[in-house]
């Protein structure tokens, strides 16, 4: 009776392993697709000052899987300083994060600091390490935490965001939902 089990068992195993040997990768673009999921918004009071904690969550789709930027990724085209002009490189970073104030007239306008919020989210593939190429969906959080006195009180504020992949090609870009930040 064991040796039947064990059998049967061996049997289902290798019929699920040619289903999902029969299934085909998904066919996304070789440029990264985001869409907006959520927004989290939270107010943290430490010893060190009182700031709101911002929480962007974008779903991604990217046929190369090319994603993400490690600590090691620093020479060109991810150098932190363009080598000619001097200026920050846009692709040091590769989640582009851009606040917008709803104005006095109701539209939202870009809101420009005096830095940026840009950043990197890391490698997302595990097989990046080997070159092989394959597609990747899933979601990206990305957590920004903005001090009192970076907006106005009560300013209401959207977000847009794009990213980029390692050959630099960038996503759509969408927009948050507005927040009140205080």
């Amino acid at each position: 009776m064991a040796i039947s089990r064990t059998l049967c068992f061996g049997t289902l195993l290798l019929a699920g392993a040619g289903i999902t040997s029969c299934l085909s990768a998904p066919d996304y673009p070789d440029t990264p697709e985001i869409g907006f999921k959520n927004i989290q918004q939270r107010r943290v009071d430490t010893l060190t000052g009182v700031f709101d904690r911002v929480i962007v969550t974008v779903s991604f789709k990217d046929g190369d899987g090319d994603l993400g930027l490690n600590n090691e990724d620093i020479d060109p085209p991810f150098n932190e300083l363009d080598p000619i002009t001097k200026q920050p490189n846009r692709y040091y970073n590769n989640y582009f994060f851009q606040p917008q104030l709803r104005s006095s007239t109701g539209q939202f306008e870009d809101y420009n600091l005096a830095f940026s919020y840009n950043g990197r989210y890391p490698r997302l593939s595990p097989s990046d390490q080997g070159g092989r190429k394959e597609p990747l969906k899933g979601d990206l959080n990305f957590k920004v935490d903005f001090f009192q006195g970076t907006f106005p009180a009560k300013s209401v504020v959207r977000f847009k965001v794009k990213i980029a992949d390692r050959a630099l090609h960038e996503s759509n870009e969408v927009i948050t939902d507005p927040i009140t930040l205080n």
